[in-house]
Parts: structure tokens; sequence; C-alpha cells
């Protein structure tokens, strides 16, 4: 520390300012104020929490969230859907197929198989091209042109999810 030299006096230390009465109440009014606004924005946010609105919008939040895990089957486009559900088609496995639409597609294969057909089925899956379909972009249809006949094989829209599902088969 310095020391400071006032008219021929060593002072090795300036004294603080003593503390007046005032500032210690303005310090203890400002730390009174700040636990106040602290308590009322705790109770606003305790109240915000346990409102219906609160609780309806974690609920629609929470059955989002489910339907994207249980979404787990199908694909980013409607070609990759259409491929996937070929190959697990190809494979003979139609459990796999009918998770890439609906349950009612492993029956609709299976019939298909016993009339033996499956390998028209691949055929048009692997030639047909998707088609925006009659209600938006969210739903496409896979066609098969035929001796200038269009045939529509299968119908994908787009899930909650985000992947693309069968919807008709």
């Amino acid at each position: 520390m310095e020391t400071i030299n006032f008219e021929g006096q060593n002072i090795s230390e300036v004294p603080s300012a003593p503390k007046s009465p005032r500032n210690k109440r303005l310090i203890w009014a400002g730390i009174i104020l700040a636990v106040l606004i602290l308590a009322v924005i705790g109770w606003q946010y305790w109240q915000y929490t346990h409102s219906m609105y609160y609780q309806q919008m974690q609920a629609v939040k929470n059955l989002e969230k489910m339907a994207k895990e249980s979404d787990k089957y199908g694909g980013k486009t409607p070609e990759e859907t259409v491929a996937l559900f070929r190959d697990a088609i190809k494979k003979g496995d139609f459990d796999l197929a009918s998770k890439y639409g609906r349950p009612e597609v492993k029956s609709k294969l299976e019939k298909i198989k016993n009339d033996g057909n499956i390998n028209l089925l691949i055929k048009d899956l692997e030639t047909g091209k998707t088609e925006e379909g009659e209600t938006g972009p969210q739903f496409v249809d896979l066609v098969v042109i035929e001796l200038g006949k269009k045939y529509t094989v299968l119908s994908l829209s787009k899930s909650d999810g985000g992947t693309w599902k069968i919807v008709t088969f």
C-alpha cells in the first residue's frame, strides 16, 4: 500500500467514509424489494404450471412425442417408403411390410401371394411413379401405366410423425 503525505503527515491508510444509517436502510430496502419481486415471479410461475392451459399443452406435447416414437416405420419420402415396403415383400416379411401401412395390408399381401401375383406386385412397385394426390402435397399415389391406362397401386400420406405411410393398398 502506498503512503500518502499530507502537509508533512504520513498517512499509510485512507479511512473509509462512515456508513450512515440511511445507506444501510437503502440496502435493506433493495434486498427486501428484490425478494418480493422474486416471490411474485415464483408465485406466478407456480400458478402457470398448475393451470389447465399448461396441463393441456403438456398433454399435447406428450402425444406428439409418442406419435413420433411410434412412427418408426416409414420413409422420409414416399419413394423411400415404397422401396422399404417392396424390400419387405421381396423378403416375404409381411409383418414388416404391414408396419409401413395399416394392419390389413398383411392379409392383402397374403391373398396376393396365394393368388400367385406377388411378383407382379413387386414389378409394379419397382416401375411405378409417385404422383401428387388430388388432395395436396401431403398425399401421394403410386401409379403404374400399362397399355395407356393408369393404375393406382397404393396411396401414401405424410403422418403426424413426419414419415410417409401407406394409406390405401
